[in-house]
């Protein structure tokens, strides 16, 4: 009866769940995977003694990037506008109230690369010839589902075999799944790469591994 289970050290009933007594236990997989997918934010940045000034040299360094992407033969569904801005600068003396010098105007592209080997060919054009000013890489993979359901899988089977083990220890039956929830992630490594930048052609970009992430937490009923 509940009296000889309580007896034996059986995981209580949660509190305020409704759920009834059970066993609770995290489960974590990571499943390596290599990307598939590059996706290069590049940014080009002027300075100058006008807004409007600033503005006119910001669009010739951006079509000059734009005109590299089209030589790269990236499509323009992979390219996309992901930021600008134009600022005053200011200087001030002892005293004195800050005073407008000048303009700084950035603008940042992103761009997917669907072929991982040329990155290093796609960084040298995006440098090369005061185009970008500084790029930003992140490998990822095209469409995750697949290794995250491989990771899905290999979490919950971490998870059944925790509360085996809590269940054998407490001398009761482990049950049916009674609730899951998931939290899950694909990061990738990141490599940055910032002017000046004038290295040989054919620069060499380390792609490695994305580490896909999946932690569940699984609540077990109890068997009497």
């Amino acid at each position: 009866g509940g009296g000889d289970q309580a007896r034996r050290g059986a995981p209580a009933a949660p509190q305020g769940g409704g759920l009834g007594p059970g066993i609770a236990v995290r489960g974590d997989a990571t499943v390596k995977a290599l990307p598939d997918v590059a996706l290069l934010t590049v940014g080009a940045t002027t300075q100058a003694r006008t807004a409007a000034e600033a503005q006119t040299l910001l669009n010739d360094r951006v079509a000059r990037v734009l005109q590299r992407a089209k030589d790269l033969k990236i499509a323009d569904k992979d390219t996309k506008n992901s930021g600008y801005t134009i600022n005053p600068q200011y200087a001030s003396g002892p005293g004195q109230a800050p005073t407008i010098t000048g303009y700084q105007a950035s603008q940042t592209v992103t761009f997917t690369l669907r072929d991982v080997t040329g990155v290093g060919k796609a960084l040298d054009a995006f440098v090369q010839g005061d185009a970008a000013t500084n790029v930003q890489i992140r490998f990822a993979l095209d469409d995750a589902k697949p290794k995250q359901a491989e990771a899905r899988a290999q979490a919950i089977a971490d998870a059944r075999a925790k509360a085996k083990a809590m269940a054998d220890a407490a001398g009761v039956r482990l049950g049916k799944v009674v609730s899951v929830s998931e939290s899950s992630s694909a990061p990738g490594p990141l490599f940055d790469a910032a002017m000046p930048l004038r290295g040989p052609a054919g620069a060499s970009v380390p792609v490695g591994e994305l580490d896909v992430v999946v932690h569940v937490q699984v609540q077990f009923a109890i068997e009497n």
